[in-house]
């Protein structure tokens, strides 16, 4: 198998090339905008930059036994990549909203039924999203919205961020 890019390498389907100019491209995106009644391209949103307590918070969360992330999402490691079954995060900036993404990890079931993503991962709690599984020591004292902050965390990954977490979370391996 070819595809190395980390997306739903288990479909054995593909989008045909059309080999379009940047010109070509330039004006079929403006048809597309024209037709949708969008004034604008996307712009994604700026995400606010973690602070290291915020990162240490989030890490703990994505590396948590309640919800090891790394066990189905791919991570670059073609080994592991060859039985996962679900996208790599490192590309969740460029293919994702973050208003979506946090809808979907707050309630997955909802948004795609019969998905092998789990819900329940967490939980309202005073007008806040908590993370439902035991909380890590890191984010005990935590007043923010814990969803948001996956979110974030998820959104600015870097490579050696995720290679961090890959050697801190056992069930990824």
């Amino acid at each position: 198998d070819t595809n190395t890019n980390g997306v739903r390498s288990y479909l054995q389907v593909r989008m045909p090339t059309f080999y379009l100019s940047d010109n070509e491209i330039s004006q079929l995106v403006s048809f597309f905008e024209a037709m949708s009644s969008q004034p604008l391209q996307y712009m994604a949103p700026k995400q606010k930059p973690l602070t290291p307590e915020e990162t240490t918070i989030a890490r703990a969360i994505f590396t948590s036994p309640a919800a090891p992330c790394l066990k189905c999402h791919m991570d670059g490691n073609a080994a592991h990549d060859k039985t996962a079954s679900a996208p790599n995060l490192l590309l969740a900036s460029e293919r994702l909203r973050p208003a979506w993404t946090l809808q979907w990890i707050t309630n997955p079931a909802a948004m795609s039924p019969g998905t092998a993503m789990p819900s329940g991962l967490f939980r309202q709690e005073n007008g806040r999203w908590v993370f439902n599984g035991p909380l890590p020591a890191a984010a005990k004292d935590y007043k923010g919205d814990m969803a948001e902050l996956l979110v974030r965390y998820m959104f600015q990954m870097t490579p050696q961020e995720q290679q961090r977490v890959l050697s801190a979370t056992p069930a990824s391996k």
